[in-house]
């Protein structure tokens, strides 16, 4: 589940504020939820991450049997003790992946480089379309994708595009700049499997490192990655002024 972060997409911006490339997201102090709420399936694979509300929800039946039985109040209150270390035990052994030997036999040594290569060599190739695209001259552009530590349930992956930006690393990306990161990064949609979110994810649990960051500098874009930007926002602009207008529009001489 892929969920990109921008000021734009998310239902509380002012938790984007503040630090610096690479920030993190899913892991950060301040929630972050995307802008449907509950309506959105995001919403309810995000809320696995944040541990207050996974304890929240395991815990709630026991408050709500005390007040419905009062007199069982005693019994009822040293269940949660249990409840607990269950939850310990289920954190460490289920949800996560703690064994080193266990990690490493997720993924063969020459596959782990295989895949590094692949995901670096394509967040490079993102940023250097999307900083043509803004006509960067100078600067940094980072590149974080952050990925759930929890391997029985399907994976939940961060991506947002940030910079050195004084309180406000992560940028707003434009439509056709969304569309790259959701497109190009994985293989999600072409079927090609080289590298999918699940291959990321499985290279994270293996390496027990589970923020990515990829960071460019705009000096080191070539004239042809320049190039080629600007043919794509003149096709843009060709196919905006050859789209139909609405009924009713004038065209002023």
């Amino acid at each position: 589940m892929i969920f990109v972060v921008t000021p734009q997409t998310v239902s509380n911006k002012l938790a984007l504020r503040g630090g610096e490339p690479p920030r993190k997201i899913l892991t950060g102090l301040r929630s972050v939820f995307p802008t449907g709420l509950i309506f959105d399936p995001v919403w309810w694979r995000l809320a696995l991450e944040y541990p207050l509300l996974r304890y929240t929800f395991a815990l709630s039946p026991f408050p709500a049997a005390i007040l419905i039985f009062p007199d069982l109040a005693l019994p009822i209150s040293g269940a949660p003790l249990l409840m607990f270390l269950f939850i310990h035990w289920i954190e460490g052994n289920v949800l996560s992946i703690s064994d080193p030997d266990r990690r490493r036999r997720l993924l063969p040594e020459d596959e782990v480089a295989r895949r590094s290569d692949l995901f670096q060599t394509r967040a490079r190739g993102l940023l250097t379309r999307i900083a043509a695209g803004r006509n960067m001259t100078e600067g940094e552009i980072t590149l974080v994708v952050e990925q759930s530590a929890m391997s029985p349930v399907p994976p939940l992956t961060v991506i947002s595009v940030q910079a050195q930006i004084e309180g406000a690393p992560i940028l707003d990306l434009s439509r056709e700049e969304l569309a790259m990161v959701r497109d190009d990064l994985f293989d999600e949609f072409h079927g090609t499997g080289k590298l999918t979110e699940r291959c990321l994810h499985r290279l994270s649990l293996r390496e027990n490192r589970f923020l990515h960051a990829i960071t460019l500098d705009a000096r080191s874009i070539s004239a042809h990655a320049r190039m080629a930007a600007l043919a794509r926002a003149r096709a843009r602009d060709t196919a905006a002024e050859a789209a139909p207008q609405p009924a009713g529009s004038s065209v002023s001489s």
